[in-house]
């Protein structure tokens, strides 16, 4: 493969002689300039390719005319065309999600570096090999609609040709990337979700395919010129995707800048809503920062997601999901998921009167020994608060008018922790069960996880406490956290004095204990579903996280 040297020169693009096309006279190339008899349905007359190359902005227009020029995406054009002229190297972009990122970065911009250097390669890589393909088929539809030529023996999806022999492949992340080399690395959202991107084990599984597959088949940076000298090679990598945790790709990219070999990333930061310089996160001093343009406060793309969606996204997710996706800040400023301040006293009761509990649930987090280093186990009672009587009942054959919707309002009453063998938590329970019955709160349901010590709870109790559930535990505790942070930051869910431990051990989550907020968690998320439920709308298994 011919190398290019990023010099002022533009390199320049050779019409294919009449030679170069396979198939006899059936083929001529004034008949079927394509070489392929139509196959491919493509349109009869080639484009011109031009002595001085295309703007990527104007290939986009040409190639996607319905594009959408906003001002973040002329900002991130113009750093891809640095990187296609050669001047820019290295290329992180952090960006909200459903912004058009792919689109621009994955999928236009391989097809536009491909028709200005059709022998080179570019390497699209994803957290998928089947997402990494589509980027690399909408890539090859864009270079071949603006008039460019595809080799006939290679034009799979995975792996396409230019009839310069340059072309794209595709890969995902944890799989093979055997074969050619590539002058223009892309890594596109490398983690399939927060799962992946929280688990060590995922995360150092991608570190090492970095390292050992995908930085092993890019181009050298420099070049031995014809007098011996060194010089500057084309060779880029883009990364781009959106934060799920603080330890991701892009956290392993920065600590390697500490190190003897910093790359000297550029780095395009996309919060959706912009912030003051100094909240944002500090850049290690090799990285250069692309200004924001904005005023803090403004939104990103008001076009596609003004400010009053954008606020409704932040309150719908939570601050910790919210930094992380929105912000490209993947933890608070506080470093937990669970503030002091959200913190609040029970919900206020009119005129002094009593309000019931529509739903009691008793939840635990079991793990015993019976030893002194065993864990703890936890024990919360949370309750759904019944929707206050109506200040007035109407008369008969008056009209009642609709009823509102009863607001979804969670109280903990109560939580502890002791370390117990398995007799202590048979006697604990049934003493609870027994002072909560003679106060009038006997809960509706005693959810104990299916797993570890709990199976033998519900074994023992199952015939002497009524409502005892299993409850199957979906991902870890720090995603069941995540998941019940909102409620409370909204003031969803309220704390009794007597739920003074699990405060405490709420706000250094994920450090230290983590019994009382597992089975805090689980009790509010049983809760939820029901009120859900009995609202007569399907309980949304996940939030709304995961849409790219």
């Amino acid at each position: 493969m011919r190398t290019v040297t990023t010099t002022a020169a533009v390199p320049t693009v050779l019409q294919p002689e009449a030679s170069s096309y396979e198939g006899g006279g059936l083929l001529l190339p004034e008949l079927d300039p394509w070489g392929d008899g139509g196959l491919l349905h493509l349109p009869a007359s080639i484009t011109p390719i031009q002595a001085e190359p295309l703007s990527l902005r104007s290939f986009i227009a040409e190639a996607y005319p319905r594009y959408g020029f906003h001002r973040w995406a002329e900002v991130l054009i113009d750093l891809l065309q640095q990187v296609a002229d050669g001047q820019l190297s290295r290329l992180i972009v952090t960006c909200p999600p459903r912004l058009g990122k792919s689109l621009l970065v994955s999928k236009l911009f391989p097809a536009y570096f491909l028709q200005r250097y059709p022998h080179l390669f570019a390497a699209i890589a994803s957290y998928s090999a089947e997402l990494a393909y589509a980027h690399s088929r909408e890539a090859r539809h864009f270079y071949r609609v603006t008039g460019h030529l595809l080799a006939r023996d290679s034009a799979a999806v995975g792996n396409w040709l230019t009839r310069q022999r340059g072309g794209c492949i595709a890969a995902g992340v944890d799989g093979p990337f055997t074969g050619k080399g590539y002058s223009l690395g892309i890594i596109d959202d490398p983690y399939k979700g927060p799962g992946d991107a929280a688990s060590p084990a995922l995360r150092q599984k991608l570190i090492d395919w970095l390292r050992s597959v995908w930085l092993t088949r890019a181009e050298p940076s420099t070049v031995l010129g014809p007098d011996g000298t060194e010089q500057p090679n084309l060779s880029a990598q883009v990364v781009v995707l959106t934060r799920w945790d603080h330890q991701d790709v892009i956290g392993w990219l920065y600590e390697q800048e500490l190190g003897e070999a910093p790359q000297q990333w550029t780095v395009l930061d996309l919060p959706a809503i912009a912030e003051e310089p100094a909240d944002r996160p500090k850049l290690p001093p090799t990285c250069t920062l692309i200004p924001d343009w904005r005023q803090a406060g403004e939104a990103l793309c008001p076009e596609r997601f003004p400010l009053p969606e954008l606020l409704k996204i932040r309150a719908r997710l939570g601050a910790y999901w919210w930094a992380a996706l929105y912000q490209q800040r993947p933890s608070p400023a506080s470093g937990s998921i669970f503030l002091r301040q959200w913190i609040r006293p029970p919900f206020p009761r009119e005129d002094g009167s009593q309000r019931h509990y529509a739903l009691l649930a008793l939840s635990c987090d079991l793990s015993f020994k019976g030893e002194a280093e065993s864990d703890y186990c936890g024990f919360c009672l949370v309750g759904l608060l019944a929707p206050p009587a109506p200040s007035a009942i109407p008369r008969s054959g008056e009209s009642q008018g609709p009823m509102p919707q009863a607001a979804l309002e969670i109280e903990v009453l109560w939580a502890a922790r002791h370390r117990f063998g398995l007799p202590e938590v048979i006697r604990f329970l049934l003493g609870c069960m027994e002072a909560l019955e003679q106060q009038g709160l006997r809960p509706h349901a005693v959810l104990i996880e299916d797993a570890a010590n709990g199976p033998a709870v519900l074994q023992t109790l199952r015939r002497r406490v009524p409502g005892m559930l299993p409850i199957t535990a979906r991902g870890s505790k720090e995603t069941r956290a995540h998941a019940v942070a909102p409620l409370v930051e909204a003031g969803q869910i309220r704390f009794h004095h007597r739920a003074q431990p699990l405060v405490e051990e709420a706000i250094r989550f994920p450090k230290g204990s983590k019994d009382l907020v597992d089975a805090f968690c689980h009790g509010a998320l049983w809760l939820e579903g029901r009120y859900w439920k009995a609202q007569g709308i399907q309980p949304v298994v996940t939030p709304l996280l995961v849409s790219r």
